[in-house]
């Protein structure tokens, strides 16, 4: 599943090389945070949608599954995450409220994002941000490979 080669000369490729291996350790597993040395040019404040769509190639061509950008996504309500879902918080804060299960066997996490970190949600679990007036983020949907993808019902864009 993981493919692509690295370039250390190429600074999209040292944001995706820690990406990289963020998500071997986490897809599937369980939820988790990055706070990644480098930069993806596709974070940039100005550069959104075009931006998420760069990521979400880039994503895609490197993991070898099907990617998306998640517009439409909001951190408003609790929905379960459609599918892999990769938040890039690009400014601003955000408590994102994560769950999974109910009653007693829940498990359930609290994760503060700043500008700049990355968030990992497994799908099927539950999701709510708080977020701070400026927050801004790209969501990135990773379809598993033996899955279709998943529909996204528009909503207003984060």
């Amino acid at each position: 599943m993981w493919r692509a080669a690295f370039s250390m000369d190429d600074p999209d490729s040292l944001h995706l090389q820690e990406l990289a291996l963020f998500l071997s350790v986490h897809l599937d597993r369980g939820p988790g945070v990055l706070w990644p040395e480098h930069d993806h040019p596709a974070l940039a404040a100005a550069s959104p949608p075009d931006g998420a769509a760069r990521l979400a190639a880039d994503l895609g061509r490197w993991t070898g599954l099907p990617a998306r950008t998640g517009i439409g996504l909001t951190g408003d309500g609790q929905q379960a995450a459609p599918a892999h879902l990769v938040i890039h918080q690009t400014s601003g804060a955000g408590v994102w409220h994560l769950r999974r299960g109910h009653g007693e066997a829940a498990e359930s996490f609290r994760y503060r994002l700043r500008s700049g970190e990355v968030l990992y949600i497994p799908p099927r679990w539950a999701y709510r941000a708080e977020l701070t007036p400026d927050a801004r983020f790209i969501a990135t949907l990773l379809d598993s490979a033996d899955q279709p993808p998943h529909e996204v019902s528009p909503q207003t864009p984060a």
